[in-house]
């Protein structure tokens, strides 16, 4: 059901127009006359605003959601204790992805990261109303630092190149930057709708090119990978395609034409998300094989609290602090 907020206006604007009469006034001028005859104007009425918003349903599930991450966190904290440290990194990344989703929750249903814009609507009297919509920008910002630590833990998981994860990073930015973009853009000035469908088609482009490097350097690089990890890539990979085209297509339903109602959007992105970041984080950590011959292990100086025992020469791993006396 769509919630409706009707803002304060004047139905009409009304007043005089001064005119001098062809000829003047025909007489002598009197201080005490006007020389101008007032005409009456037409009506002219001022648009109403009405604003599109969440109602219980949609700030129920943002709550829910919420939850689901936090003990989705915890879940993972668990999970992480039954591996040594240097075997611990898809669930430091996983534990970042899942915080920021967690608080990005959180401060949408708290009303925060919400704005309202000018929005297209289909009625026959919509020209005597401006109707804005809810938009939820606190979700672009969790999504410009989720997908990108999402695309890193599966280029690790492939053993993809450096070079190409930076660039599925470098894309993936420019994806939600250019998405945000487009649902700011107001579609009832003369070039909205034109300036909106641009940044999301520029948007679009970006999402095609990172999974034209997932695919063509993704693949070929999971192939020197063992079996399992490489049937684990291929599944995540896959399942993350199909959740992230869903996104685009939500994203046009919604802050696009308009056309499902805010709580509707609430919730079709909320079960995107949990499937994307909870259901990746999940598979990953369950079925990766956290062992010395399949884990992407860190390196022990980075994992290990430092030693402070003699070196060779006498000197400890903190320089000069280690230094014997004798």
């Amino acid at each position: 059901m769509e919630f409706f907020a009707e803002g304060h206006h004047h139905h009409h604007a009304t007043g005089t127009i001064s005119v001098n009469p062809p000829g003047g006034t025909g007489g002598p001028h009197h201080p005490h006359h006007s020389d101008h005859l007032p005409l009456p104007t037409g009506s002219f009425p001022t648009p109403i605003n009405k604003y599109i918003h969440a109602g219980h349903v949609g700030h129920t599930a943002l709550w829910v959601v919420f939850f689901l991450f936090t003990f989705g966190l915890l879940g993972v904290f668990i999970l992480s204790q039954r591996v040594e440290k240097r075997a611990r990194l898809f669930h430091w990344l996983s534990a970042l992805v899942l915080t920021i989703a967690m608080l990005s929750y959180f401060a949408m249903a708290a009303g925060l990261g919400v704005t309202y814009v000018p929005t297209a609507y289909h009625h026959p009297k919509a020209s005597e109303y401006r109707f804005l919509r809810e938009v939820y920008y606190a979700r672009s910002i969790d999504w410009l630092f989720t997908t990108p630590l999402l695309l890193v833990s599966l280029g690790i998981l492939a053993g993809l190149s450096p070079y190409d994860t930076l660039l599925t990073i470098i894309a993936d930015v420019f994806m939600i930057v250019t998405g945000l973009l487009s649902s700011f853009v107001s579609a009832r000035w003369a070039s909205g709708e034109k300036a909106k469908w641009g940044f999301y088609a520029v948007s679009c482009i970006a999402f095609l090119y990172i999974w034209w490097l997932l695919v063509t350097g993704g693949l070929k690089a999971a192939r020197n990978r063992p079996r399992k990890t490489r049937g684990l890539f291929n599944l995540l990979a896959g399942m993350t395609l199909i959740l992230w085209t869903a996104y685009p297509i939500v994203f046009a339903l919604s802050e696009g034409t308009n056309r499902i109602s805010v709580d509707s959007e609430i919730i079709a992105y909320a079960v995107l998300d949990v499937a994307a970041k909870l259901g990746f984080t999940y598979l990953l950590l369950l079925i990766h094989t956290h062992g010395d011959e399949d884990a992407f292990a860190l390196p022990d100086w980075f994992t290990e609290h430092r030693g402070g025992g003699l070196g060779a020469d006498g000197r400890g791993s903190y320089g000069a602090v280690g230094n014997r006396d004798d």
